[in-house]
């Protein structure tokens, strides 16, 4: 349930606009509370000073009993009144009430006695008939001594106005909870609806239609590296499937010519009567047909682990120059038949590598080099260090390759021209080289002139960290 986008932002929105609302109610309820309050002490603060400055009056015409005895016997307003809830006394220096407003006289009530500063003081306390009410206790000097002023208001106007505040928000918080609710649910709804479309159009790209890629103009912004990197995605796709196709139809094509061939033979040798001569021959040619469908099968086998990484190559420390000893001697006696002269040079170079990967590697450079070069020609090979690295390069007086193609050559089942006069390969070789080269965190390059002969030069690391096939 909760795995949906939208129902997250609709429940962490209504989550974080509670948690605010609340917050925000809290915050006016607590303001709304201090400003009641603070218009109630205003008012107390008026009435002690009313009181005051009639007593101070009455005191300079020298009248301050007779207007004591005034105030504790006034019989209008609020004050004359049996507990109305507003109240105020005078209490002598000594802590005596001097004089009780008629609304504490008449219910036989006091205000609690607090000895106030001249500044004034105030509190909320529990008055007379259990009200909560705000009381000031404030001092002043008169002829008779230092007389305390108290007066005390009900808070029961400001406990009905909190309270129906209270009450409105109680009230008005679940109709805007849900209207919020409903809205955020449809504004969400409404944002995703460019993912939707997204997704449709996502949906529609199969393996029969990838060259079809997400339009990224008019895309949503948030949405625009989603777009791009699925289409990155898509043009990697469609070249692996581009490969793969290719890779089939080649490798169908290159079986199909050797298995043509073994058929061929074997309809015109069944056709007739042989004799024992003719059958050897045809049973010689159909064996080097099936050696070569063979090698194919082979290489196709190797190029699809390496593809998909299934080879666990084993890196081991070795010296480069013994490998290419190894490596010359098994192609000596092939160089030694065509009358090719071979010469090794360089130094002893220690790399970490697969040394059964790298073996393969260079007895195919090598083997062409000797396959196209020209009648009594030399091979040069030379291993150098080389930014840290090894550098061998291996150096024939062939025939050459043709500038156009010398980037081709490591393509599988490419293959120069074969009206050369040269018997070709199945033309997967270089392409299991520049594959194990790379999977060595290492890169082959190939430089040559046609007629003049061709280098190939090959850098590896002494101690490989890239490269998904090297375990």
């Amino acid at each position: 349930m909760f795995n949906s986008i939208k129902l997250r932002i609709v429940v962490w929105f209504l989550v974080v606009f509670s948690i605010f609302f609340a917050g925000i109610e809290l915050f006016l309820y607590y303001k709304l509370g201090e400003v009641t309050i603070h218009l109630a002490d205003e008012h107390l603060q008026s009435e002690v000073d009313t009181i005051a400055n009639l007593m101070a009056i009455e005191e300079a015409q020298g009248q301050l009993e007779s207007e004591l005895q005034e105030l504790a016997a006034a019989v209008t307003g609020v004050y004359a009144e049996k507990l109305s809830g507003h109240y105020y006394q005078l209490i002598s220096e000594d802590g005596n009430i001097l004089v009780r407003s008629p609304s504490l006289a008449l219910a036989d009530e006091t205000l609690p006695v607090y000895t106030g500063s001249e500044q004034g003081e105030f509190r909320t306390i529990i008055g007379p008939g259990n009200e909560h009410m705000r009381l000031i206790s404030q001092s002043f000097r008169f002829s008779v001594g230092r007389l305390t002023f108290q007066a005390a208001d009900s808070l029961e106007d400001t406990q009905e106005v909190l309270s129906s505040f209270r009450n409105v928000v109680l009230a008005i918080f679940p109709v805007v909870f849900v209207i919020c609710g409903i809205g955020v649910f449809l504004m969400t709804g409404w944002a995703l609806k460019p993912i939707r479309a997204f997704t449709r159009k996502i949906g529609q790209i199969t393996e029969k239609n990838l060259a079809e890629r997400v339009e990224e103009r008019g895309v949503a912004i948030e949405l625009k590296p989603l777009a791009a990197s699925f289409n990155t995605m898509l043009g990697r796709l469609e070249e692996s499937f581009s490969r793969q196709k290719q890779f089939l139809s080649d490798a169908s094509h290159e079986l199909r010519t050797p298995t043509s061939i073994i058929k061929s033979f074997c309809d015109v040798t069944l056709g007739r009567e042989r004799g024992p001569g003719d059958y050897k021959e045809a049973i010689r040619k159909i064996g080097d047909t099936v050696n070569r469908m063979c090698d194919i099968i082979n290489r196709i086998l190797v190029i699809s682990r390496l593809d998909n990484k299934t080879i666990q190559f084993k890196p081991v420390r070795m010296d480069l120059m013994d490998l290419m000893k190894d490596v010359l001697k098994l192609i000596e006696h092939s160089a030694a038949s065509k009358g090719i002269g071979i010469k090794l040079e360089g130094t002893n170079v220690f790399i970490s590598g697969d040394r059964e990967g790298l073996t393969e590697v260079f007895t195919n450079i090598v083997e062409n080099a000797l396959k196209y070069n020209k009648p009594q020609g030399r091979v040069e090979i030379s291993v150098n260090e080389s930014n840290g690295g090894a550098l061998i390069s291996v150096s024939d007086t062939g025939i050459g390759i043709p500038e156009g193609e010398q980037e081709k050559i490591f393509d599988r089942f490419y293959r120069v021209d074969a009206s050369r006069g040269i018997t070709v390969g199945s033309g997967l070789g270089l392409s299991i080289v520049r594959t194990i080269v790379e999977a060595h965190g290492g890169k082959i390059e190939v430089k040559s002139r046609l007629g003049s002969g061709t280098t190939f030069n090959v850098y590896l690391p002494k101690n490989p960290e890239t490269g998904d096939a090297v375990a």
